[in-house]
C-alpha cells in the first residue's frame, strides 16, 4: 500500500539555488531564477510560473510577460533571454 506524499515545487526550486531540480517521479522540472539567462529551446517547452514575473524576450524584438500561474509553449530552436521582474519559480517541461 502506497501512501500520497505532498512535494512543495516552490521550496523544492528555491533548495536548488537558481539549479534545475528534477521532481520526483515526473518528468518536469523546477527553477528559481533570480538574473537574468540565455536559452535556446532544443525540443518544445513549457513553461508555467509558479510565483514572480518573468519577461521573455523573444526573435525579431516580440516578448511575452509570464506572471503567476500563466503557462507558455515555446517551439523548438528559439533563442530567448529570460528576465525576471523578481525572484521566480518555473515549472517546465
Amino acid at each position: 500500500m502506497s501512501t500520497a506524499q505532498t512535494l512543495n515545487l516552490i521550496s523544492l526550486a528555491k533548495a536548488g539555488a537558481g539549479e534545475v531540480e528534477t521532481v520526483p517521479g515526473t518528468e518536469f522540472s523546477v527553477q528559481m531564477l533570480s538574473e537574468a539567462q540565455r536559452l535556446t529551446t532544443e525540443n518544445e517547452l513549457w513553461l508555467l510560473a509558479l510565483a514572480g514575473e518573468l519577461i521573455i524576450d523573444l526573435p525579431h524584438g516580440d516578448f511575452r510577460v509570464l506572471k503567476t500561474g500563466e503557462i507558455i509553449r515555446l517551439e523548438p530552436g528559439l533563442k530567448l533571454k529570460l528576465t525576471p521582474l523578481e525572484p521566480t519559480v518555473l515549472l517546465f517541461k
